[in-house]
């Protein structure tokens, strides 16, 4: 699982996949190592997503944070000079820090599927409130990583 990082966080309803790659392509870019400041101005994002994708990165162990620098770790090298198929094994096998990814990934592997309301309860512990947008997201990273995916009849979670 290569170098993890042991600080857990609630997965940003408004961090996608896209966010934390770009992200890792503009460090990788700048040579794996530069000030936060400059990424900003780099990847064009909303100022309110960017820290939310830096804490999504660090908490997946590909980048560290340190006054104000991001530094690529190993992992985050190998994921920016992935194919996409890598990629996804990759951060697939790096999500125990990431909620409710880890949880559902976790249910689903005992499970071996889930009920739709099973899914929303696991959603609605971690955003109160905000289950369809966050529903929504969780969803696209589960598909993005090959972990789970919501059946045709919208019934179902099931493992992929």
């Amino acid at each position: 699982m290569s170098q993890q990082s042991s600080k857990k966080i609630v997965l940003p309803r408004d961090v996608s996949p896209d966010h934390v790659l770009g992200l890792l392509e503009v460090l990788h870019t700048m040579g794996g190592l530069t000030d936060s400041m400059y990424v900003g101005d780099a990847v064009h994002e909303n100022i309110q997503v960017l820290p939310k994708a830096i804490d999504v990165a660090e908490a997946l162990g590909l980048i560290k944070t340190h006054k104000g620098n991001l530094q690529l770790t190993e992992l985050g090298k190998r994921v920016a000079r992935s194919d996409p198929k890598s990629i996804k094994k990759l951060l697939r096998n790096a999500i125990s820090n990431i909620e409710p990814l880890a949880e559902i990934a976790s249910t689903l592997k005992e499970k071996k599927r889930m009920t739709v309301e099973e899914f929303d309860a696991i959603i609605g512990k971690y955003y109160p409130g905000n289950v369809e947008e966050a529903r929504k997201n969780v969803l696209i990273w589960g598909a993005f990583l090959h972990l789970f995916v919501m059946d045709e009849e919208d019934e179902e979670i099931l493992p992929i």
